[in-house]
């Protein structure tokens, strides 16, 4: 673990009673694989897919879509993940498998002080956990578009622990089967990763629970699993997103980073797009911790 993490979770103990979202951004983290990386690390890029019927809408869901596997370990550890903010009264959304099973949870801020999430919600039948923090970042917009194959879209967070985004395009519908801890049975949306900015290779672990936005910067997606030697990535499928918000009582707020056509997110610039939601907090990391000493400390805080 490198020193700037065990300050960070050296903070996290100090701030655990409480704390408020301020303006800042990235540091360390656990760099535990993510659970969704369902093969072996090592893996060459390959060149992106060609999506066949490009321009067609994304079809319906269907229990006949492809499926894949995903093993979640039986015994949860500390790791870390990505979240993004959909409420500035300080909700958020992340992946379920990020948040399932820690002791204590929390968002890192720029200066690496971590504040605490006070309280999580997972969703159901999909990988998607809600967050609540006190205090909050300005919000993305989520949205009900009609997604085509073939389209572009972007994913912002800290693959590896470090700030990272990538631009792929929408392949198709898959099911994903979630084996082990929990069980779940999910339409996801593929998507063949184009670009990765910086390019440390396909192996994305640790951006899960990260926002995937279309050109206009509007949420049609969340990270939740990517396959590294077939260079592709899995978000939920939009009505997995909209039901999971609908579930936990809250309003999105509106339009607040929907971008003007004139600013639509292109190949060129994405990343400087993210630099800024990663500056603002709008997407943060999550730090997972899981043993004795953070449960007792838990134990304590809610005594």
């Amino acid at each position: 673990m490198k020193l700037r993490d065990i300050i960070a979770l050296a903070l996290l103990i100090v701030l655990a009673i409480g704390g408020r979202i301020m303006s800042g951004g990235d540091g360390g983290g656990d760099r535990r694989p993510d659970p969704r990386r369902f093969e072996p690390p090592g893996a060459a890029a390959p060149p992106p897919e060609s999506p066949p019927d490009a321009g067609r809408p994304l079809p319906s869901e269907s229990f006949r879509d492809p499926r894949f596997i995903v093993e979640v370990s039986d015994k949860a550890q500390s790791s870390s993940g990505t979240a993004f903010s959909v409420n500035r009264s300080g909700i958020w959304i992340t992946a379920r498998h990020v948040t399932d099973g820690c002791d204590i949870i929390g968002l890192q801020q720029t200066n690496g002080r971590l504040v605490r999430v006070r309280r999580v919600a997972q969703q159901g039948n999909t990988d998607i956990s809600m967050l609540w923090t006190r205090g909050g970042s300005p919000a993305l917009p989520i949205v009900t578009p009609q997604i085509h194959i073939g389209e572009d879209g972007y994913s912002f967070g800290f693959p590896k622990g470090d700030p990272g985004d990538v631009h792929a395009r929408v392949l198709g519908r898959g099911r994903m089967l979630a084996r082990g801890r929990y069980n779940t049975d999910e339409s996801v949306v593929a998507w063949t990763q184009v670009k990765r900015v910086p390019d440390r290779g396909p192996d994305l672990s640790g951006i899960s629970g990260g926002p995937w936005v279309n050109a206009r910067g509007d949420v049609v997606g969340v990270h939740v699993a990517g396959a590294p030697r077939r260079g592709r990535s899995y978000s939920t499928a939009p009505r997995s997103l909209l039901t999971a918000i609908r579930t936990s009582g809250f309003r999105p707020e509106a339009d607040q980073h929907a971008l003007p056509a004139s600013q639509n997110l292109n190949p060129e610039r994405f990343n400087r797009y993210g630099d800024i939601l990663r500056s603002q907090l709008t997407v943060a990391k999550v730090i997972c911790l899981v043993g004795e000493k953070w449960r007792r400390m838990a134990r304590e805080r809610r005594g």
